[in-house]
């Protein structure tokens, strides 16, 4: 087997079995099957399935028991950069609530202060793009709402001129994108929310940031409680499956 075949192997372990452990699938721990067991399981070679564990050990996700075995660990415990930029990568909207909890917490407190920023920041050039955003917002399709949703969120982290908030929000991309989807597959909640939006937007006009931070709160508020039982419903299959 060529070299460039073993690695894209071991990638594909290593992302299913994140998946499994962010989806909380796998719970800290759990003791893995035996390496020949995952092997057969997934179609791959023993050596991949071993190559991927020693992968993830080192970035805390697993944790090797000589003479016992393979357990799940906790990762925020034995939390890495490689474990921050895994859970970055992630591309999925399956994650396990207390997870999500912790993750929007994350997010809500930059984007409440990257919309004090804009408001504080203000240029006629920044509004306008904002403006623009917003517009593309209310022009979208019920498919292309999530893309663009996230878009107008992106550009209040970029007017706030504070690249460090900017970066940490862009670094999530894929998470942000996929829960964003998730979100607006319901009509209903596409609708409710694009008014917030508006009003969010005036209020940036208008440099108000505390309506502005108001706006913001309530549109988390709303995705979060609807993901939240998104979440809670897929993992009351699991346990029922």
């Amino acid at each position: 087997m060529r070299t460039d075949d073993s690695k894209s192997l071991k990638a594909g372990f290593v992302e299913i079995m994140e998946a499994k452990i962010f989806s909380g699938e796998l719970k800290p721990g759990d003791r893995l099957p035996p390496e020949r067991e995952l092997a057969l399981q997934l179609g791959i070679s023993r050596g991949s399935v071993n190559q991927g564990i020693l992968d993830m050990a080192r970035m805390g996700f697993l944790r090797i028991v000589p003479r016992r075995g393979t357990f799940v660990a906790d990762y925020v415990r034995n939390a890495t950069p490689e474990t921050l930029a895994a859970i970055m990568s992630y591309d999925s909207a399956l994650v396990d609530s207390a997870l999500f909890k912790d993750l929007m917490e994350l997010r809500i407190l930059v984007e409440r202060e990257c919309t004090r920023l804009a408001c504080a920041n203000l240029t006629p050039e920044s509004l306008e793009t904002l403006q623009k955003r917003l517009a593309a917002v209310l022009a979208a399709s019920d498919e292309d709402a999530a893309e663009e949703v996230y878009l107008f969120h992106k550009c209040i982290t970029e007017i706030s001129g504070n690249a460090a908030y900017a970066i940490v929000f862009q670094s999530f991309e894929k998470l942000i994108r996929n829960l964003i989807k998730e979100y607006y597959k319901d009509p209903a909640e596409l609708r409710g929310s694009l008014p917030k939006l508006g009003q969010m937007t005036e209020a940036i006009a208008r440099r108000d940031a505390m309506e502005a931070d108001c706006c913001m709160l309530m549109i988390h508020a709303q995705a979060s409680d609807y993901l939240n039982r998104y979440l809670r419903d897929n993992e009351n299959r699991r346990a029922e499956g």
